[in-house]
């Protein structure tokens, strides 16, 4: 239909580094140091952090947040770095480079809510089946669930009237939105989100698991990160109806790979759905959180 325009448009990502909220220093010197616990590369980041007034504010606000739960107020930039960790900053900064994004999406055509909604439940859900299926890196699988759907954001800033046409084409054929988006211009915003965080000095330990949490037996290095966030994805779309059944082409795959008994990823969802850390973590961010229509099926 529109594949000239896609292909165009994948030409002009490179220029996404545009976008960025913070200097390209920050997140060269965020991904290459490899020490959790070298202080002095710690102490460096933080120093880089403290020239960005915006920047040391809100990563002040998240540190402090609910969920958190710091026994005592963090006041430096400095000590929210030591204290919460690598892993936790680099997270926080991911974040927070997406949200900045959000003022250039034209008004009305978007549900930011929604979107963080299932940002938020997909990463604790992703993180869950991590840590039971033994993966490495839970963490890591975390910030892929933040950011698995970046693309669609990207989408909509810089080509809104062709992510309505996609929206109709999803809704006319009663398709998925990715598989929408193939027909519609030969891509999907799984592609584009990881181009964009390749663009913006990401490891492909995130880029990979996120292009292909749609197509994980095309991943090569992540295949299996790339299956449990498709696994979590697919969770959290699922409609309150159609609960504990098969919901996408490739379930019983995934659970294979995986060795989880079906009745697992259920057993996760409901326990994540049912903790406060995912409200606590939209409430830090500034969004209200709502019942998820899958929440009251497997509460249930």
């Amino acid at each position: 239909m529109f594949f000239t325009k896609g292909q165009h448009f994948l030409k002009t990502l490179p220029d996404l580094r545009a976008d960025l909220p913070f200097s390209p220093e920050v997140f060269q010197l965020l991904f290459s140091i490899d020490q959790e616990r070298s202080k002095a590369s710690m102490e460096a980041l933080g120093r880089v952090m403290e020239r960005d007034q915006g920047l040391a504010v809100r990563v002040l606000h998240m540190a402090n947040s609910v969920y958190y739960g710091l026994q005592s107020q963090v006041s430096s930039v400095m000590r929210a770095v030591l204290v919460l960790g690598l892993k936790e900053i680099r997270k926080l900064l991911l974040l927070m480079s997406v949200r900045q994004l959000e003022n250039k999406l034209p008004p009305n055509c978007f549900d930011l809510n929604a979107y963080w909604q299932h940002q938020v439940e997909v990463a604790h859900v992703a993180q869950a089946l991590a840590r039971h299926s033994g993966i490495e890196d839970p963490e890591e699988i975390f910030t892929c669930g933040l950011l698995h759907d970046l693309g669609k954001l990207i989408i909509v800033i810089h080509h809104p009237k062709h992510w309505q046409g996609i929206q109709n084409l999803a809704a006319d054929k009663n398709i998925p939105v990715h598989q929408a988006e193939d027909v519609y211009w030969g891509l999907d915003h799984a592609l584009i989100g990881a181009l964009t965080l390749k663009y913006w000095f990401l490891p492909t330990s995130l880029t990979e698991p996120i292009n292909w949490h749609h197509a994980p037996d095309l991943a090569q290095e992540h295949a299996m990160q790339a299956r449990v966030l498709r696994l979590a994805n697919g969770l959290m779309h699922m409609p309150s109806e159609a609960a504990q059944t098969p919901v996408y082409v490739g379930w019983e795959q995934d659970l294979k790979h995986l060795r989880l008994a079906p009745q697992i990823p259920f057993a996760l969802a409901r326990e994540v759905l049912r903790d406060e850390k995912p409200a606590a973590f939209l409430h830090g961010m500034g969004i209200p959180s709502t019942r998820s229509p899958l929440a009251s099926k497997l509460h249930a």
